[in-house]
């Protein structure tokens, strides 16, 4: 890590001050009316302490436009398609995607409805882009230097003022990566298509553990549904993975869980959130605390906001604390539709729709300047719009000729995720909790949330209602537009069919990504009440907090906070509880088992198993161990699917979806689906993990020249990476970081590269951005230690760039000031916005 000279500035408090004109910002909100008191306490957190909930608002703006303009920017190019402007031409398939999905348009939908809806809502948004405008207008005017990256020597340019509608075009690409199923999807399709021998027997939905937050909903059994027969036939393309990269538009995977007040050490309730998501330099979380309950404002909040948009999205306030994982209800759908020869009209089971095209400029910085590119995008009004090939190049034999791909989507309309987050955040119980997450539209979340006397787990968001599942096929793949019965009613799942829960019997809520009603408990999604969604986690993670918790919690003990930041550090391994017993099988076997003769010598194999039987199953980065067995577990899966999926398949799950890979393999060992034996190579288990393991001494060999477990450790093989978009020295070198795809500390990790080649060196594509355990204090006001990613700067020689990673790497949960006494005892620096 590069050490950067910490500036006299921030060598003690420091008080400078801006002084504002009287000019009125975008959409007519004042400047502060009074002064605005930013300070930066020894974590980089700022704390905005305003009068009105207006002058907050303004304050976090500018602050944030302080901390992480060029990010800012970065954000809103993406939302607005225009990126490749400032990055040249390998940004355009992102922009092509952007202005395909509209979310300009999106955005200035959903600021008219705020502003229709909620005047007095609509005004902190202003308030808060009017902040930004400021902090913009200091830059252009030299006031303040350029950010990092935008600097003559650099990309060179000063950010277009901010509109409101820019902030609701962020949050609703934010919502479409929660919501986005696209690529699940087009694997499924892949999978049925040109593996369908192994999707006829393996159940794709199938999760490794069967750990559900709601108990199961009349999940009835049955068979694998019959895939529907698409048109074609065809090979493995080889453009399956770039064509199936939607990393700016992931929706990541997290943990959460609530123990109540009677299974707490204080008698009151306990909270823990660690949301992942993918990695980048700076996080796109940036922490922030909003204050104006001074002057009779209604804001006192402190934890996180998205990058570009002005609600604390999670952490607590002086009432409740609230964090949240992605729900991964299906809101997406995909057909494969006819059109006319000229495509201007789809034709659908029930009738021709029009085709309306429109032409998006989009201007790309080349080498000499600039160049303009004209793409032709095309909606069909009242059903979404047709996928253009930039961005989802199917393989031609995936379509009939003159097909296309319809995709649906329930946020093609105005929604209200500003609203919800902006009452969420003035919550005062879970009870009104519940009803701000209500208005959450798009981007749904499994919300668990806690006050001093509840926990509650809430989800809402417009989910299709397909009708019934058993009726026929359901949208988890690519279905054809000639079916009547897969389009779109206008029905909707009502609050029954949402999955809610209030202070549950058993003392604690879970949600890890799992499947909320255990739908998917049998492996089909065809057979149940309804139809919720289809690919889920793997339940690895919530299957060991639910462990974990009901050890924590056996015979009337009580948990604390300090319980709680022990399990988000927690990296067991469920992985090694499945195979290394059957390893040890497969070892002690030598000899008595005719079958696995050919490992009769090999002593090198045996002191692995040893070396194996001693280890912790913890996936630390001080054990030699550990990094024998990421190796092992990987290489069981290649034998298991290297035959049975075409390589280009391998090669696309594992990129998308490595833990979904490992739970699949464990679903194989464990006998979990009537064909699980027929994934098992000739000679049987034991054959298959003794075979691994002399994959894996040939790799240690020729990686580290031992099997020694002492010349070598998991930190050599297995790292985070937060790359920037623009590069330099924002890209700070790769981290040695602990856990795995399936620990609670999640590091989500394939091991098998191209072509299923092991790597060298694994880098995470998802961890944990943050980690926060609240409690309550005797007055009922939440308390919190968290540690974050990186730091809450983006300039790479300001002192908070990269203050936190220490902390973070370690699992250090640091005190998170928010009583006024600890704010000002933790301060380095104020800056003070002055009123008009």
């Amino acid at each position: 890590m590069r050490s950067f000279a910490r500036l006299s500035l921030f060598a003690a408090p420091a008080l400078v001050a801006l002084a504002c004109s009287h000019e009125k910002s975008d959409g007519g909100s004042p400047w502060p009316t009074a002064d605005v008191n930013l300070v930066t306490d020894d974590m980089g957190i700022t704390h905005v302490l305003a009068e009105s909930d207006a002058d907050a608002f303004f304050g976090a703006g500018y602050a944030m436009a302080r901390d992480r303009l060029l990010q800012m920017e970065f954000f809103r190019r993406r939302a607005l398609g225009r990126t490749a402007e400032l990055l040249g031409p390998h940004a355009l398939t992102g922009d092509i995607g952007a202005r395909a999905f509209d979310f300009k348009r999106l955005g200035e939908q959903d600021d008219a409805r705020v502003k229709a809806e909620r005047p007095a809502d609509a005004r902190l948004v202003d308030a808060w882009v009017a902040g930004v405008n400021a902090r913009i207008a200091e830059v252009a005017s030299g006031a303040a230097p350029r950010p990092y990256g935008m600097r003559p020597t650099e990309l060179d340019f000063v950010p277009e003022r901010w509109r409101s509608a820019d902030a609701n075009a962020i949050g609703k690409l934010l919502a479409f990566g929660l919501s986005n199923s696209l690529d699940s999807e087009i694997l499924a399709t892949a999978l049925l298509r040109l593996a369908p021998d192994l999707s006829s027997r393996m159940p794709l939905s199938l999760p490794a553990y069967d750990t559900f937050t709601v108990a199961p909903a009349g999940s009835s059994t049955g068979g694998i549904a019959t895939p529907p027969k698409l048109a074609g036939g065809g090979t493995v393309p080889p453009g399956i993975i770039p064509a199936l990269s939607f990393a700016d538009f992931g929706g990541g995977h997290s943990n959460n869980w609530a123990v109540d007040a009677a299974h707490s050490s204080n008698g009151r309730p306990l909270l823990a959130g660690d949301p992942h998501q993918p990695l980048s330099s700076p996080s796109r979380f940036w922490p922030v605390h909003m204050q104006s309950t001074g002057g009779g404002g209604s804001f006192d909040v402190v934890g996180f906001a998205f990058v570009g948009t002005p609600a604390v999205e999670l952490g607590h306030n002086a009432h409740i604390g609230w964090t949240a994982t992605t729900n991964f209800a299906d809101v997406m759908d995909l057909w494969d539709v006819t059109t006319d020869p000229d495509r201007t009209v789809v034709h659908l089971a029930n009738g021709d729709h029009a085709v309306v095209s429109r032409k998006e400029k989009i201007r790309v910085k080349t080498g000499a300047g600039y160049e303009e590119n004209e793409v032709v995008l095309e909606d069909v009004p009242g059903y979404g719009i047709l996928l253009p090939d930039a961005i989802l190049p199917l393989p031609h034999s995936f379509l009939a000729e003159g097909n296309a791909i319809l995709f649906g989507w329930t946020g093609f309309r105005p929604t209200r995720e500003i609203l919800a987050y902006l009452d969420i955040d003035r919550a005062k119980s879970v009870d009104e909790f519940d009803a701000a997450a209500d208005l959450l539209d798009v981007g749904a979340v499994n919300f668990v949330s806690a006050d001093a006397q509840h926990i509650d787990y809430h989800v809402h968001s417009i989910i299709p209602d397909r009708g019934a599942p058993s009726s026929h096929a359901m949208p988890w793949r690519i279905l054809p537009g000639s079916d009547a019965a897969s389009l779109w009613t206008g029905a909707t799942l009502g609050p029954d069919k949402l999955p809610h829960l209030r202070d549950p019997a058993r003392g604690f809520i879970i949600t890890a990504n799992n499947d909320p009603w255990g739908f998917t408990q049998d492996g089909n999604v065809e057979n149940d009440p309804f139809y919720y969604g289809a690919f889920y986690s793997n339940g690895m993670r919530a299957h060991r907090i639910e462990d974990a918790m009901n050890t924590l919690l056996a015979n009337g003990a009580k948990a604390t906070r300090a319980d709680m930041e022990a399990l988000q550090n927690d990296t067991h391994s469920p992985m090694a509880d499945t195979i290394l017993p059957k390893l040890a099988d497969a070892i002690s076997a030598i000899g008595a088992d005719a079958s696995l003769d050919a490992y009769r010598a090999r002593d090198d194999l045996r002191a692995l198993g040893s070396a194996l039987a001693a280890w912790d199953r913890r996936f630390e980065r001080s054990s030699g161990a550990a990094a024998v067995f990421v190796a092992l577990e990987w290489l069981i899966a290649k034998r298991v699917f290297g035959k049975a999926l075409p390589g280009s398949l391998l090669d696309a799950i594992n990129a998308k979806s490595p833990p979904y890979m490992l739970g699949q393999l464990r679903n194989v060992l464990e006998d979990r689906f009537a064909a699980a034996a027929s994934f098992v190579p000739p000679g049987g288990k034991r054959a298959l993990l003794l075979a691994a393991l002399d994959d894996t001494a040939q790799w240690l060999v020729a990686r580290f020249g031992t099997i020694d477990t002492t010349r070598f450790k998991y930190a050599d093989v297995n790292f985070a990476r937060f790359a920037s978009a623009n590069g330099g020295d924002s890209d700070p070198p790769p981290v040695a970081v602990d856990g795995s795809c399936d620990t609670v500390k999640v590091d989500e990790v394939t091991f098998l590269g191209p072509s299923a080649a092991p790597l060298d060196k694994m880098m995470a594509n998802e961890v944990s951005l943050y980690r926060m355990a609240i409690s309550f204090a005797d007055d009922g006001v939440p308390e919190a230690t968290l540690d974050f990613a990186r730091g809450a700067r983006e300039e790479p020689s300001d002192p908070h760039f990269g203050d936190m990673e220490t902390p973070w790497v370690d699992g250090k949960h640091l005190p998170l000031a928010f009583r006024p006494a600890e704010i000002a005892a933790r301060a380095t620096e104020t800056k003070v916005l002055k009123r008009r």
